[in-house]
This record gives structure tokens, C-alpha cells and sequence, in this order.
């Protein structure tokens, strides 16, 4: 399943993250990829602030590689920012291949573990288009791609939500 959605606004990377924290349960697997600015850590913090009643602050998790949430149904999740690692062993160090299975993953920069992803992550490319047209807003193209099963429905949530 592929869906490719167009976003000027931050607001609507924020209305994204709250449909995707529905998703958010054990072994769901979120990775983030795009250049530096494409809305990565925006579209993380509003998956984690839907789906954590009551969390407070989110930092990025840029220096401390992990940042954990604790959602209500009884599970963490997982907030990391690969972009520092050199490689795959320092991923498998901080405890990832458990916090795959055991908690939701949302993955910043996920390239360099890719030998280890579960099969049905869930993958959302955010990029700009015209990025050097002479325009000041760019238009933001987030494309996701899964073949996780919990995924059906989500071209009805997003049609009404996110503003196609």
C-alpha cells in the first residue's frame, strides 16, 4: 500500500501525526526519512503527543539517540534519531532489535538499520518539491508506504483529516 499526500503547512504534518497515532501499538514500526527540515521530528512529536495523554515536553532525540514515552495502554514508545550512528552494531547496542517488538518505533533517519526493520514498518519519505523554484513556500510531498495490515483503512482517515 502506497499513498502520497501534498502538505504546505506544518499544521497538516501535525493532523498526519495524530491519525497515525491510532496506529501506534507494540511492533509498529514508524521510520522517518527525508533532508533535514522536511517535517521529520514535527510529524514524530504529534504521533507521540496523540498517542500519550498527559506527555509533557518532546525533545528531539538528536544527542540522546532515544527518547521513551509511556502511552496509557501499557506500552512505550520509542522516539530515536539514527543520524549519529556509524553503524548497525551502535543501533543494536541501544537495545533496538527488542524495542522493535516489545514498543511502537518511530525512526528517524532509519537507512542504516535497514538489515533489521521488521517487515511490515511502516515508511514515510517527506520531501519538498520545488524546493528552487522562487516561491517561499514549498510544497511538501509526504509519501508512505507499508505493507502492514493495520494500514487498510487509512486512506479514509486521511482524506477528511489532512485536507486532499
Amino acid at each position: 500500500m502506497e499513498w502520497t499526500i501534498a502538505s504546505i503547512e506544518e499544521e497538516s504534518v501535525y493532523n498526519l501525526g495524530r491519525i497515525l497515532a491510532d496506529y501506534a501499538r507494540p511492533g509498529v514500526v514508524f521510520c522517518l526519512s527525508g533532508d533535514l527540515g522536511s517535517g521529520k521530528t514535527t510529524l514524530a512529536r504529534a504521533i507521540i503527543r496523540n498517542a500519550c495523554n498527559n506527555v509533557g515536553e518532546i525533545p528531539s532525540p538528536t544527542f540522546n539517540l532515544v527518547q521513551s514515552y509511556e502511552v496509557g495502554a501499557g506500552f512505550e514508545i520509542w522516539h530515536l534519531d539514527l543520524y549519529r550512528l556509524n553503524n548497525i552494531e551502535e543501533a543494536i547496542m541501544l537495545g533496538l532489535e527488542e524495542a522493535l517488538i516489545e514498543h511502537c518505533c518511530i525512526i528517524e533517519w532509519p537507512g542504516l538499520i535497514e538489515p533489521i526493520m521488521p517487515a511490515h514498518s511502516i515508511y514515510i519519505q517527506l520531501d519538498f518539491q520545488d524546493r528552487n523554484s522562487s516561491s517561499l513556500s514549498y510544497q511538501r510531498m509526504i509519501t508512505i508506504e507499508t505493507s502492514n495490515p493495520i494500514m487498510a483503512f487509512f486512506a479514509d482517515c486521511t482524506n477528511n483529516l489532512i485536507g486532499r
